[in-house]
């Protein structure tokens, strides 16, 4: 059973540390020191039991710098700022926001990597004109189908009119945003009835 919950544990992680060198911890420690005291000045704050802002970044700062094993990012980035009457509410709804921010970035990879498929002429125009359709037209639905993004960035300050506002920074994978994206262009290939959608596999890669 111990055995079980150590390998539960592993997997649940959201990324290693481990290959981060003493020097990029260092300036990430530096880094984060530098821009929680800018955050403070602006009124920033740490809910009650969370990290503190530093703490806080730290994390973010770590996970911007995780690769995956083809030496890309490992992760996706979402920013959010938001107000509410109360903190609850105007965190809930920073976190949808980052959602959809996160499905625009890979909107923009997406369209990037269509066009660089044009210009090589592995797809037609038009086809590379449905694609970006199929991409455009599925935003939200991308946002929708992202599961549960990390969120190690929550901080708040008081409005002058008595409200909140709250900030938040986001990550998700990059592979499964990528699968995330490609399943909601294909049920809009599919609305239409259009044959790339068998072939979107192969256009964005497996």
């Amino acid at each position: 059973m111990f055995l079980m919950l150590v390998v539960a544990m592993a997997v649940a992680m959201p990324t290693s540390y481990a290959q981060l060198s003493k020097k990029e911890m260092k300036t990430i420690e530096k880094n984060a020191k530098k821009e929680a005291k800018v955050l403070k000045k602006e009124g920033w704050k740490a809910a009650p039991g969370n990290p503190t802002i530093e703490m806080q970044l730290i994390e973010s700062y770590k996970m911007q710098m995780q690769k995956d094993d083809y030496g890309y990012d490992k992760f996706i980035q979402g920013e959010a700022m938001t107000p509410g009457q109360i903190y609850d509410a105007a965190l809930f709804q920073a976190e949808n926001l980052a959602k959809l921010n996160l499905a625009g970035k890979m909107e923009t990879r997406v369209i990037q990597i269509i066009d660089n498929k044009l210009a090589n002429r592995e797809i037609s125009k038009d086809d590379a004109t449905s694609l970006a359709t199929s991409v455009g037209a599925g935003k939200n639905l991308v946002a929708q189908r992202l599961g549960q993004v990390i969120v190690p960035v929550k901080v708040y300050r008081d409005l002058p009119n008595g409200n909140v506002e709250v900030r938040v920074i986001a990550y998700y994978s990059q592979a499964l945003a990528m699968r995330a994206a490609k399943e909601a262009m294909r049920g809009e290939l599919e609305k239409e009835a259009n044959d790339l959608a068998k072939e979107l596999d192969k256009i964005l890669g497996d």
